[in-house]
């Protein structure tokens, strides 16, 4: 009985396949570094305006990009790169902050009364020589009112409800237009502005009330 001998043809349309792989993989790798080296940062200071600390917020970055790599395959193009990243990354950050059952960390009034930041665990950042030129440079007026405004809008932000702190802070903080927020939220254009009408005035209510206790 011949022998049968492997026809040149498949091994050329098999090496091709394999090729073709090869370089798709490759794409695909350099299409996550590039979203990473683009957005890792941004959605860092998201999650950081969404109420997580430091720590919280960098292992969320990594949670986040995990999924994008897993659901990159399943962007169709339907809306920007960018607002399809910023659904993924609402999502995870929310769900993350679910899981490490964070209480929400009284207002210390004493500490936004003293005008020091907040390095994220509700204490004051330490004292030393890093920080000198800092505090020099913010003696003026103008400098010290926008610094205590700063650490006002964060604690009430930090009591807004998730709902309201999201939309607030993609529209706010990250510049989103309305639709663009109704789909990173998945939810209708019109309980968006709802819920930025509804941020807002609670937003001033609770900045009255912790002026008020200064």
């Amino acid at each position: 009985m011949a022998k049968m001998q492997p026809n040149p043809d498949d091994r050329s349309d098999c090496g091709a396949a394999s090729g073709a792989g090869a370089r798709a993989n490759r794409a695909g790798a350099q299409r996550l570094d590039d979203l990473f080296r683009e957005y890792s940062g941004k959605i860092y200071g998201l999650a950081l305006r969404l109420g997580l600390d430091r720590q919280e917020a960098e292992d969320g970055v990594q949670e986040v990009f995990l999924k994008v790599q897993r659901r990159i395959g399943t962007f169709r193009g339907e809306a920007a790169l960018s607002t399809w990243l910023y659904r993924v990354a609402i999502n995870t950050l929310r769900d993350h902050r679910r899981k490490t059952v964070r209480q929400t960390r009284p207002v210390s009034f004493s500490l936004l009364a003293s005008g020091r930041p907040d390095d994220g665990d509700g204490s004051a950042s330490p004292s030393g020589p890093d920080f000198e030129d800092e505090r020099r440079d913010a003696q003026s007026a103008e400098m010290a009112e926008v610094h205590e405004r700063s650490i006002l809008v964060r604690a009430a932000m930090n009591q807004l409800s998730p709902k309201f702190r999201e939309a607030l802070v993609l529209r706010e903080l990250e510049g989103m237009t309305y639709r663009d927020i109704a789909r990173v939220l998945d939810v209708a254009q019109g309980t968006v502005e709802s819920r930025i009408h509804r941020g807002r005035v609670k937003l001033a209510q609770i900045l009255k009330s912790i002026q008020e206790a200064l």
